[in-house]
């Protein structure tokens, strides 16, 4: 995906970063005194614009996922209980837990996700990845971090709190209609309406305005997904390798069933 265009970023984030230039990064560990050093002001919606310019920045973070997905299209409800480090900038990821009731891993690159096939079923073909059908996407738009902070940035009035350690907490909350009507760009706005008809959000930020971590919390609509999302450790070095073809299943094989043998009089 390209980046965002320079004009989709509201013009508090321009003079927040051009603060962010001015800043000092050492100093006393008490949030309100850091805030006169660095010349940055430490309210909501700074915070905010300031957190999500820099997570559109961001080359890479830990994603955790424990979210319940609704039926749709004949597709069961299943549940996703993962977590794993993203490339922000390639869009490649690699997350391990529970998926679907069994443990597996997933790995997304180049458009393709794979996951991994059972125990079972690798004894008997030789592959350790399953090929997901191209643009199967088990975790919907949420490593995007561009459309992550286009939607974020649609909060209305959030609130924030210093807490210990020069860490700014801000809190809010996404409606899902009130998204679709400020996001013009046609991808996010479909990531947007993927979303129930609220998000609540919390913003972990450095005195800097630079995130140390996101919560999100879907809730309040039972047809769409329900859960938290976090993405954290921002700068985590992740190394996702393509699997090669003969590691590679592209269906899974039909399990044969016993001829009947049962004699009849």
């Amino acid at each position: 995906m390209q980046p965002l265009p320079r004009s989709a970023v509201p013009t508090v984030v321009v003079v927040a970063a051009a603060s962010l230039l001015a800043s000092s990064c050492g100093g006393s560990a008490d949030p309100q005194q850091r805030a006169a050093t660095t010349r940055f002001p430490h309210d909501a919606p700074t915070l905010l614009a300031a957190g999500t310019g820099n997570l559109e920045g961001s080359a890479s973070f830990r994603l955790t996922t424990r979210i319940a997905v609704p039926a749709e299209k004949g597709r069961p409800a299943y549940r996703l209980d993962m977590a794993g480090v993203w490339d922000a900038r390639r869009q490649a990821g690699r997350m391990d837990g529970v998926l679907k009731d069994a443990h597996a891993t997933v790995l997304s690159i180049g458009g393709n996700e794979y996951v991994s096939v059972p125990p079972n079923i690798r004894k008997r073909t030789g592959r350790t990845w399953l090929r997901a059908a191209r643009g199967t996407s088990t975790f919907a738009d949420f490593p995007d971090v561009h459309r992550l902070a286009m939607v974020l940035r649609t909060a209305e009035r959030p609130s924030v709190t210093a807490e210990a350690g020069a860490t700014w907490h801000v809190r809010g909350t996404v409606h899902r209609a009130a998204a679709l009507r400020k996001i013009p760009d046609p991808a996010v706005r479909a990531f947007a309406g993927a979303l129930p008809a609220t998000t609540g959000f919390d913003l972990w930020t450095d005195d800097a305005g630079r995130p140390n971590r996101i919560r999100l919390t879907p809730a309040g609509d039972a047809k769409k997904i329900t859960g938290t999302v976090e993405l954290s450790d921002f700068g985590a070095r992740p190394n996702v390798q393509e699997p090669i073809a003969a590691q590679i299943l592209d269906s899974l094989p039909t399990t044969k069933r016993a001829p009947n043998t049962t004699k009849r009089d």
